[in-house]
């Protein structure tokens, strides 16, 4: 893996052709667009929330609102070769490429890869601000990441949960293993998809996501499966596993306030979903989500985040 690739490596996407003429429907055909928002449209692909610039901004305070609730970005023990250098990192499902980014301004002396189903999310290439340790590939992860075995010492994931089916998390799972080198790390960190301390109204509308995500094959809960999931590969070894719970709403102070926000804009554009599974007027959904910020103060609600990490074992073991 050079240095010099192109950060946007995909240069046969017909957006990069000087042609116009030559660009059909097909360009498209990998989105569909409702109510002024633009969302993935790949078979066998379950992830629902937005593809777009209003998406980027949310994912990247979600970047930073979990940095600060974690006070880093990583829990594996790679800092001190990081800092050494020469190492290949890989972020499976990057996104924006905000902690590609965090940690390629923080360990400059290695090589930082970014890997997302959609490039018209990587930052631009004219970006002053994008480090020259970083390379951004665009791949539907499902197809199997497109790197040799043993490629990388760091493999990280974030906050996948609603991206793949319970099958599809144990094979993803199997990829990141077979590309980590021996003696590298590999590092999950996700959140379940639940209030606890919930009130009745909280209650009624988690009920109603997770049979949303159920009927698409996601499991709320998947956080607690992953382990296992790299239990079962028989090459990972020195498995944690950590958490943070952390409060939502005004009792959270800022962070609370801030979290809180963060997440019901993920599922904004949905509402018309979430009122069909509720049965509430779509006229109401916003004073509903009001009244359940409201109880999380009440109950003192929060939320769980988790760092699943392990190592790939090594010759010697």
């Amino acid at each position: 893996m050079e240095r010099n690739l192109n950060k946007n490596v995909n240069n046969s996407h017909p957006l990069n052709t000087s042609n116009w003429k030559e660009i059909d429907d097909s360009i498209l055909e990998n989105f569909r667009f409702a109510e002024g928002r633009r969302f993935h449209n790949v078979e066998g692909i379950p992830y629902f929330l937005a593809n777009d610039k209003e998406e980027i901004s949310r994912l990247q305070m979600h970047h930073y609102l979990y940095k600060y609730i974690w006070q880093s970005i990583y829990s594996a023990p790679m800092h001190e070769k990081l800092t050494s250098g020469g190492l290949r990192v890989l972020d499976s499902g990057c996104g924006p490429g905000t902690w590609i980014l965090d940690m390629a301004n923080s360990y400059n002396k290695s090589i930082f890869v970014g890997i997302d189903l959609s490039s018209s999310m990587f930052p631009s290439t004219i970006n002053k601000n994008t480090p020259d340790n970083v390379v951004f590939l665009e791949r539907n992860i499902l197809d199997g990441f497109p790197f040799p075995s043993e490629t990388f010492d760091f493999v990280h994931q974030g906050f996948m949960n609603l991206a793949f089916t319970e099958n599809q998390w144990q094979q993803v799972i199997l990829d990141m293993v077979r590309i980590t080198k021996p003696g590298g790390w590999i590092e999950i960190t996700e959140t379940d998809i639940e209030t606890y301390f919930a009130g009745p109204l909280t209650k009624k509308f988690m009920k109603s996501y997770h049979d949303l995500l159920n009927i698409r094959g996601i499991n709320p809960f998947i956080v607690t499966r992953i382990e296992n999931f790299l239990q079962a590969t028989n090459k990972v070894v020195d498995i944690h596993v950590e958490h943070k719970s952390t409060s939502l709403g005004s009792h959270g102070k800022k962070l609370g306030e801030f979290l809180s926000c963060n997440q019901w804009a993920s599922i904004s554009h949905a509402k018309a979903y979430f009122c069909e599974f509720m049965g509430i007027p779509i006229d109401d959904y916003d004073g509903f989500v009001e009244k359940i910020k409201k109880e999380y103060d009440n109950n003192k609600s929060y939320s769980k985040s988790y760092r699943i990490y392990g190592r790939k074992k090594s010759i010697k073991n």
